[in-house]
């Protein structure tokens, strides 16, 4: 019986974090982090490799996992990492509030399909068998929960009482974050679900991510067109870079008004172009085939 062995994604994870943190560290004359975001990061990543490496077989897993598949999901949890820590964590949670909003497109736009896209189906499949879980997973993939859960999150998080208290309570920030990730990965799970059965039909699909950046473009648009700064916190926060207050607002609202919508155009015009194949396709293979008789040959 062959020794099981633990997945290489969990090595290349945890060297290359180690390797972010050092060379940053020496780079920028310090890195920060919390204990709890190494050690987050670090345990997914543990779970992951086992659950794709020693423990595939019994999940249900038949064959081993596409490279470029776990690679995809490795490289969300740096970006994850990146994000979190270090010069982005600085600037968005003591200088700037457009640093911070590049902070929440990474760990809502872009992490989060990057781990739906890098989890295997059958690991899903696996996870869905308990009846609750399979309940509770049909409930918020419907199209316009999943919508209002990630939409509604989004939105609420930054008004500004609940968004000031992000930057005065370590708690409520670490809170925001997690409900930032979790209900971005619902609001992708329509599209992105790893396991195709569980998505809606695929027009569907591209209906849904038509609707889906308008709620962030609307709060990105209110952010940029108010003529006074809405989070006190940035107008007393030292200078930097040049940029006054009113001016890095209206920067971080334009963030979350156009280059946000942008990866939501380009996931639509990837599903546009699958689906047009996929129609082809089946065109194609409808084609009538005029059987061959002695009459037809001669």
């Amino acid at each position: 019986m062959p020794r099981s062995r633990i997945h290489p994604s969990l090595a290349i994870g945890l060297i290359s974090m180690a390797v972010i943190y050092f060379v940053g560290d020496a780079a920028f004359d310090g890195w920060s982090t919390h204990v709890s975001i190494p050690l987050g990061i670090g345990g997914l990543l543990a779970g992951y490799a086992a659950c794709i490496g020693p423990w595939r077989a019994r999940l249900g897993g038949s064959a081993p996992v596409p490279r470029e598949q776990w690679l995809c999901f490795v490289t969300a949890c740096l970006i994850l990492f990146v994000s979190l820590t270090g010069p982005i964590h600085d600037i968005s949670d003591s200088y700037l509030f457009s640093g911070h909003m590049v902070q929440h497109l990474l760990i809502t736009l872009l992490v989060p399909p990057m781990l739906l896209i890098g989890t295997p189906d059958w690991l899903v499949r696996r996870a869905l068998r308990p009846a609750p879980l399979a309940r509770l997973e049909r409930l918020l993939a419907t199209p316009l929960v999943a919508y209002l859960v990630f939409s509604g999150t989004v939105a609420v998080w930054h008004l500004p009482a609940l968004y000031n208290s992000t930057l005065i309570r370590l708690e409520v920030h670490v809170a925001e974050h997690l409900l930032f990730i979790v209900t971005a990965v619902i609001g992708w799970w329509p599209v992105l679900a790893p396991a195709r059965e569980l998505r809606p039909k695929i027009a569907f699909q591209m209906v849904y991510l038509l609707l889906l950046p308008f709620p962030m473009k609307i709060v990105g648009m209110l952010i940029t067109l108010s003529d006074s700064v809405l989070y006190p916190a940035y107008a007393i926060a030292p200078r930097i870079w040049g940029l006054d207050p009113l001016a890095d607002q209206q920067i971080g609202g334009i963030m979350m008004w156009v280059p946000a919508g942008f990866v939501f155009w380009v996931t639509l015009a990837a599903h546009f172009f699958r689906w047009y194949g996929d129609s082809r396709s089946q065109d194609l293979g409808e084609v009538n085939v005029v059987p061959l008789t002695r009459e037809r040959v001669l």
